[in-house]
C-alpha cells in the first residue's frame, strides 16, 4: 500500500486483506445474470447503450492503435457491454468478466466499477492499486454517470489498458465522454418529456391541430382535425399544406412573409360533405431566430354559429312582431272608429247608401281587421314543445356541452350539476329554444365580467313539483336601478345589443309553461328558471 494513493484505494485494500483475500490467486466474479435479465435489462438501458456506443466508437477512433477495453456496468455494477481490443476482452473473459457479471469488491476485491460507483467521480486504478496481483499489469479507469437533472446514478463507463499504455490523459477523456454522454441523456430525457407533453397537448384539446415544417409538409395532425376534416392522420402527414385549398393561402403568408393570423373566420365544407366553420390560428415557430415550422389551431364553431344565427333570427322576429303589434294598433283605432260611424249612419241613409255600407265597406273593413290579426299571429313567435327528455339529458348531454365548448373558448370557468331527485325527471320542451335562453345568459354573463377569471354554476333543484334550473355567475352584477327592466324589449346596456336576449329568454320559458326570475347583486347574478316535469317518458 503506497502512501500516494488515494484513501478509498487504500481502505478497498485494506478490506481485502481483513476479509482474507489471497493476492496471489485470481478472483473472478459470483453473481451473474441470466440471459432473459441481461436481455432484458439491456433492453431498459437502449437509450443509454445507444449513446456510449456513439462516443465509445469516438474514443476507439481517437486512441486508434493502442489496446483497450471499453466496458459499461448499470448502478448495481453487472457488465452490460464490453467493446474493445480483441485480445484483451479474451483474456479477462477467462478471468470470468464477461457480459452479466457483477463487480462487487466483495466479490473480486479493489477493482474500477466499484470505487466508481462508490465515488461518484472518475477514478484510475493503475498497476499496484489493485490488490490483486495479477492486475498489477493492467491501468484501468471509471467514471459513474447519472442523469444531472435529478442525479439518479445509471452505472460506470470503464477503460482498461496494459500498463505500457496508461496515460493520465485516459482519465480526462473518460471524464469528457461522461459528461458528454450526461448531457446528450438529459437532452433526450427533456426532449421526450417535452414531445409528452405535446403530444398530451395535441391530443387532449378539442381544437385541431396541424403542425407543418419550414417546407410546407405537414408533421402533425391530431385527432380532432381528423374530425373536423373527415381525414385520416395517416393520409395527411408527409403531404403539402397547400393541397388544402382552404388554408394554402395562409400558410404561404406565414411560411413566405412570417405573418400571423388570429380568429380568422374560414368557412368550408369537409370531405363527408359536413358545413364546418371554425376561428383559424396560424403563426410560424423559431428557433434561433430561424422559422422552423408553422402552428395551426382550428376551433369549431360551427354550432355557436348556427346557434348565434338562430338568435338573430328570433330577434328579427321578436323585432317584427313588436312593429307589428304598433302598427296593428295604429291602424285598427281608425279602423274601429270608421267602422263604428258606418253603422250608425247606416240607419240615417237612403237604401242604396245602406246597401253599400252592408255589403262593401263594412265587410272590407272587417277584412282588413281579419288580415291584420293573421299578420299578427304570423309574426309572433311560436314554440313547439316537441319531445320528451330528462334533465340529465337535457342540461349534461346536449346544453352542457355546447357551454362547456364556449367556456373553454373563452377562458371560463363552468361546472354544472344535477341535484339527484331531478336528474331522471322527463321535460316536455323544445330542445334548442331552450340552449338558446342558456346561450343568451351565457353572454351577458361574459358582458359583466369582474376583474377575476368568470366562473358559472349550473345546478337543479326540485321545488314544489316543478324543476329549478339556476345559472349563477360571479360577475359584477346587475344595478339594481335597472334590475326591474332588464326583460323589457330593447332594454339594454350593451352598445351593440338589441334588447331582445333576455325578452326573448323570458318568452320562451313562458310558452314551456315555467317561470324565469333573476338575483343580483355586486358579487355576481343568478336567474333562476322553473319548468314543470311531465309525468312519465313516452
Amino acid at each position: 500500500m503506497s502512501d500516494n494513493e488515494p484513501h478509498y484505494i487504500t481502505q478497498s485494500k485494506r478490506f481485502c486483506l481483513e476479509n482474507g483475500m489471497d493476492p496471489n490467486k485470481v478472483p473472478s466474479p459470483k453473481t451473474f445474470m441470466s440471459e432473459q435479465e441481461l436481455s432484458r435489462k439491456r433492453v431498459e438501458y437502449n437509450e443509454i447503450l445507444s449513446v456510449i456506443s456513439y462516443f465509445s466508437n469516438k474514443v476507439l477512433d481517437a486512441l486508434g492503435g493502442t489496446p483497450v477495453l471499453i466496458v459499461v456496468s448499470d448502478s448495481k455494477g453487472y457488465l452490460l457491454d464490453i467493446v474493445g481490443d480483441e485480445t484483451i476482452k479474451s483474456t479477462v473473459e477467462e478471468l470470468g468478466i464477461k457480459m452479466g457479471s457483477r463487480f462487487t469488491q466483495e466479490d473480486v476485491g479493489t477493482n474500477v466499477i466499484s470505487l466508481a460507483l462508490q465515488q461518484r467521480h472518475p477514478i484510475s486504478l493503475i498497476g499496484t492499486n489493485h490488490y490483486h496481483r495479477h492486475l498489477h499489469e493492467i491501468a484501468c479507469y471509471g467514471a459513474a454517470f447519472h442523469y444531472i437533472d435529478g442525479d439518479n446514478l445509471l452505472g460506470t463507463l470503464n477503460i482498461m489498458t496494459p500498463i505500457p499504455f496508461q496515460n493520465p490523459m485516459l482519465l480526462t477523456m473518460l471524464s469528457q465522454v461522461v459528461e458528454s454522454i450526461e448531457r446528450e441523456l438529459l437532452l433526450r430525457r427533456q426532449n421526450r418529456k417535452l414531445n409528452l407533453l405535446n403530444q398530451i397537448m395535441i391530443t387532449r384539446t378539442r381544437n385541431g391541430i396541424i403542425l407543418i415544417n419550414e417546407k410546407g409538409l405537414i408533421t402533425e395532425f391530431n385527432q380532432f382535425a381528423e374530425e373536423m376534416f373527415d381525414l385520416t392522420r395517416s393520409s395527411v402527414i408527409g403531404k403539402s399544406i397547400y393541397e388544402f385549398p382552404l388554408t394554402g393561402n395562409y400558410f404561404n403568408q406565414v411560411i413566405e412573409h412570417g405573418k400571423t393570423f388570429e380568429n380568422e373566420e374560414i368557412k368550408f365544407t369537409n370531405n363527408g360533405g359536413k358545413l364546418i366553420i371554425s376561428l383559424l390560428d396560424v403563426q410560424p415557430v423559431y428557433e434561433d431566430g430561424k422559422m422552423i415550422g408553422v402552428f395551426c389551431q382550428f376551433r369549431d364553431i360551427t354550432e355557436r354559429y348556427r346557434m348565434e344565427e338562430k338568435i338573430k333570427e328570433a330577434e328579427k322576429k321578436a323585432l317584427a312582431g313588436r312593429i307589428a303589434a304598433g302598427i296593428a294598433h295604429e291602424i285598427r283605432n281608425p279602423l274601429t272608429t270608421v267602422r263604428g260611424y258606418l253603422q250608425y249612419l247606416n240607419e240615417q241613409v237612403d237604401e242604396n247608401t245602406s246597401e253599400l255600407f252592408s255589403s262593401l265597406l263594412i265587410p272590407e273593413i272587417d277584412r282588413a281587421n281579419k288580415i291584420i290579426s293573421d299578420f299578427l299571429r304570423l309574426s309572433k313567435p311560436t314554440y313547439k314543445q316537441d319531445e320528451t327528455i330528462t334533465v340529465e339529458h337535457l342540461l349534461i348531454g346536449y346544453i352542457g356541452k355546447f357551454l362547456q365548448s364556449e367556456a373553454l373558448l373563452h377562458n371560463v370557468e363552468m361546472n354544472i350539476e344535477l341535484d339527484s331527485t331531478t336528474s331522471s325527471l322527463p321535460i316536455l320542451c323544445n330542445r334548442e329554444e331552450l340552449l338558446q335562453v342558456y346561450i343568451n345568459l351565457f353572454q351577458n354573463s361574459l358582458h359583466a365580467k369582474g376583474q377575476s377569471s368568470l366562473r358559472i354554476d349550473i345546478c337543479t333543484k326540485l321545488v314544489d313539483n316543478k324543476v329549478q334550473f339556476i345559472f349563477r355567475d360571479n360577475g359584477k352584477g346587475i344595478p339594481p336601478s335597472i334590475q326591474p327592466n332588464i326583460f323589457e324589449p330593447f332594454f339594454t346596456t350593451k352598445d351593440a345589443g338589441t334588447g331582445l336576449g333576455l325578452s326573448v329568454s323570458r318568452n320562451i320559458v313562458e310558452n314551456h309553461d315555467g317561470t324565469m326570475h333573476m338575483k343580483s347583486n355586486e358579487k355576481g347574478t343568478i336567474f333562476i328558471i322553473e319548468l314543470p316535469y311531465a309525468k312519465e317518458l313516452p
